[in-house]
């Protein structure tokens, strides 16, 4: 089965979610953003909408999703982000998002640094990763014996690759790039109120919050190369 094959049963609000947790890490100005695994667009269309871009490029492996409103776009390629290889100039981009990308990818290290090149100097990557070691997977782990995957979510069966925060700022500093920041995500789903909960009680402890997480949102640049989190 083809890395596109797998996308293609999942339902549509996989692809077209606004990822206001990105838009947020992004300021208003004329920046030029590109998203890898962009979906069909709606979070690209949001930041030109609030002001936040001017020009707005996305890169995603499944057209159907996308054509919809690719006349919205300023560019697109589709494709296998690890197989395509862009002509974008280097320097070029403010922003380049990945949205929960880099685990579905056999070499996400290899695209971080390839995609960091059309980066400007002074511009950020902002990406989102699941958390392999939040307590719902160790629980059922520990517990059952199981490690079950699922449509969607940390065990999401697309998923080729799992990391923790810490494998996650190597994987950055494996690509030549430094990590500004790095913000926890919590809850989600039906359990969302308990997360919430076991969050505003134990929060305040690193190690208790690190298995609460859900996913991580990292902003990183080129300048330095060096992990400072």
């Amino acid at each position: 089965m083809s890395r596109n094959e797998l996308y293609q049963d999942k339902e549509s609000g996989y692809f077209s979610s606004i990822r206001w947790d990105i838009i947020s890490f992004i300021p208003d100005g004329d920046h030029s953003v590109l998203e890898i695994g962009c979906g069909n667009g709606n979070t690209l269309i949001t930041l030109r909408e609030l002001n936040k871009a001017r020009e707005i490029v996305g890169i995603e492996i499944n057209y159907d999703c996308l054509r919809g409103n690719c006349d919205q776009l300023d560019g697109f390629l589709v494709g296998d982000v690890e197989e395509i290889e862009p002509a974008f100039g280097e320097d070029h981009f403010d922003y380049i998002i990945l949205g929960d990308v880099l685990e579905h990818l056999v070499d996400p290290a290899a695209v971080l640094k390839r995609y960091s090149s059309f980066l400007k100097s002074t511009g950020y990557i902002i990406a989102s990763i699941p958390n392999i070691k939040n307590y719902r997977v160790l629980l059922d782990l520990v517990l059952y014996d199981k490690f079950e995957y699922a449509d969607a979510g940390i065990l999401d069966r697309s998923h080729l690759r799992f990391f923790t925060r810490r494998e996650m700022c190597n994987l950055f500093q494996q690509a030549g790039l430094s990590v500004i920041s790095v913000q926890p995500k919590f809850g989600g789903g039906h359990l969302d109120k308990i997360d919430r909960r076991l969050n505003n009680s134990l929060g305040r402890y690193l190690p208790a919050r690190s298995f609460l997480t859900v996913q991580y949102i990292i902003k990183a640049t080129r300048r330095g190369g060096t992990t400072s989190v």
